[in-house]
């Protein structure tokens, strides 16, 4: 079962493989395991993507690499979409699902001091609705992430607040 917002039968052809850590090549941090199917719905030249092989993704946001296997790795310019947590300038993509991206967070938080995206999200997700295995270069749920860039965005207003009263 993924975390999160998208469920599979763990016998299922596309669930998620074990949880196993490699450490990348380029930043040697510790990365995630990602599902196969992930990775070749993601990079340009899915034939690179080996059907039987373990991927992980890199989350550090200063290292290029996305994706890497014992055989592979895939840098940022590998990749079909925008990787969020690696990006610096906007659009800064959050979910790759329903399109949100840290900007709408931060107009939702200076205009109404809330964002009720999170809610839409998980609207569209009881309705069947997202596929973050298939759109998000992480392969997970983007609700962590959302919830950070809330916070985020609710301490820079608070900060921005307090410096101009």
């Amino acid at each position: 079962m993924m975390s999160g917002c998208c469920k599979h039968e763990a016998a299922a052809a596309c669930s998620l493989p074990e949880r196993e850590l490699g450490i990348c090549p380029s930043c040697e941090k510790k990365a995630r395991s990602v599902s196969t199917l992930t990775v070749k719905s993601l990079v340009r030249d899915h034939t690179r993507v080996s059907a039987g092989g373990s991927y992980w993704f890199c989350r550090t946001p200063e290292c290029d690499v996305v994706y890497f296997s014992k055989k592979a790795v895939f840098r940022k310019p590998d990749v079909k979409v925008r990787v969020g947590l690696k990006e610096k300038q906007d659009p800064i993509p959050l979910c790759y699902c329903f399109d949100y991206t840290r900007e709408d967070i931060r107009s939702d938080i200076t205009h109404r001091g809330q964002s009720d995206i999170p809610d839409k999200i998980k609207a569209e997700v009881q309705g069947g609705f997202c596929a973050c295995e298939i759109k998000n270069p992480s392969g997970a749920c983007c609700l962590g992430d959302i919830g950070s860039a809330i916070q985020e965005m609710r301490k820079q207003s608070e900060h921005v607040s307090s410096t101009t009263e």
